[in-house]
């Protein structure tokens, strides 16, 4: 073997401190984009972050809508007017006609002893002893909790909650309360012939009354919790002009940097205070390309999705076209870890509403004719089963079978089953209605 030296060329990719840092700010959302640059500027003196321009806040900020329940405004309209459910509850006991001095004292004790639900777990017959009340006024009590609002509050079990709902309900079936009292479990797994059989009512009385009960709200006080709107600053805007789809970034959010005025003369001073100086200076220029960067792919990978999904954005029926990260990297000549990095934590504002960039990749079923989206696919469940037979609800195979007919699309049926599962619709031996009636 010839031992000697040799000189040989490899080429090699080199992660410059820049290039990691553009990496690093690329992930990040505006808001959090500015959070870092505050930081930075606390280790580097010659750093200045130009603060975000002065606007209103209606003008950029975008709504993304977390939850909300349209049947339980009346629930939530109460909710609405205080912190909490022991804030509503006191004020309510406040204004109670015919009771004393000590029964109120009793009463907010109680209060305190309820769950955020709104149940009462507790033992009452333990309270009554502490308190020196007897059980017959510890229940007087807890009534008059029950009467106050929402509606189910101070209840002791799932079935005395809809029960206290029931009653407060104008026409209401009088056999609704007891049966959610007796026969809950019954009414809950649709076991409605056995139900009607054993109450020798009509079978549709059942099914009428599980109607009733499926509008009620089985936890009172989780009203005074649910997670309110959240406001976002968008990232990126697509805006509609004419028919065209126009991207622009933020500008309002998209921060400055700069060495600063006062600091600039080090840079012409002598010795180790000079070399800090540059050193410093540097920094700003690498994050200053860095936010170039980030402003550039950004803007890059949004236009092509607004491309993509032109007809989406552009109609207010218009459906989500198949789209992935590969798609886009692939598009840009870019690493797919890239595009990943510039759509994560950031939102958007379109003609459509405002969402997070994540929202707008969908994956793919194959389809005779082409690709469709997941989202088609349960959009067209929700219609079909909409306009079903109640009382001969499509099967899964049904389903299968009528969605090759009408729209040519090949999946099978555990994948049908699942997407109507995720949709929260009922089996079909769930959904079907019985019209029959009982002979007495």
């Amino acid at each position: 073997m010839e031992l000697g030296l040799f000189q040989q060329q490899k080429m090699s990719l080199v992660m410059t401190q820049s290039l990691k840092q553009a990496i690093h700010l690329l992930q990040y959302s505006a808001t959090d984009v500015m959070a870092y640059l505050e930081e930075q500027a606390l280790e580097n003196p010659l750093l200045e972050v130009v603060p975000l321009k002065e606007t209103k806040r209606d003008d950029y900020i975008g709504q993304v809508t977390v939850s909300s329940d349209q049947k339980h405004s009346a629930l939530e309209n109460t909710a609405r007017s205080y912190t909490t459910l022991y804030e509503a509850l006191r004020f309510q006991v406040l204004d109670l006609i015919g009771v004393t001095k000590e029964e109120k004292k009793h009463l907010h004790y109680l209060i305190d002893c309820l769950q955020e639900d709104g149940y009462f777990r507790d033992d009452l017959a333990d309270i009554c002893e502490k308190r020196g009340l007897t059980l017959v006024d510890g229940e007087h009590l807890l009534a008059l909790i029950q009467s106050l609002e929402p509606a189910g509050v101070g209840a002791r079990s799932l079935g005395e909650c809809l029960a206290l709902q029931l009653v407060r309900i104008p026409d209401c079936d009088p056999l609704a309360p007891e049966i959610v009292r007796i026969h809950l479990e019954c009414l809950a797994e649709r076991k409605w012939r056995q139900l009607a059989q054993q109450l020798s009512v009509d079978i549709d009385r059942i099914q009428t009354i599980y109607d009733c009960v499926k509008t009620l709200h089985p936890k009172p006080g989780a009203c005074f919790a649910t997670e309110p709107t959240v406001y976002t600053v968008p990232d990126v805007y697509i805006m509609k002009e004419e028919n065209e789809l126009l991207v622009a970034m933020n500008q309002t959010v998209l921060p400055t940097v700069r060495i600063q005025e006062e600091y600039r003369r080090l840079l012409f001073a002598n010795g180790e205070t000079k070399a800090y100086a540059k050193e410093k200076a540097q920094h700003i220029e690498w994050l200053k390309k860095s936010l170039t960067y980030r402003t550039q792919t950004i803007e890059r990978v949004v236009e092509m999705i607004a491309r993509h999904q032109r007809h989406y954005l552009l109609h207010p029926q218009g459906q989500l076209r198949p789209l992935t990260l590969a798609n886009v990297a692939e598009a840009l000549d870019l690493h797919e870890s890239t595009v990943s990095r510039a759509t994560a934590n950031k939102v958007v504002q379109t003609p459509r509403g405002t969402f997070w960039l994540k929202h707008f990749f969908t994956s793919n079923i194959n389809k005779t004719s082409g690709m469709v989206t997941q989202q088609s696919v349960k959009q067209w469940l929700r219609e079909t089963i909409a306009k079903e037979d109640r009382y001969q609800p499509l099967s899964d195979q049904s389903l299968t079978e009528l969605l090759q007919e009408e729209r040519g699309m090949t999946l099978s049926r555990r994948v049908v089953a699942k997407y109507r599962t995720e949709l929260g619709i009922l089996s079909s031996a769930k959904r079907r209605r019985y019209a029959e009636r009982l002979v007495q």
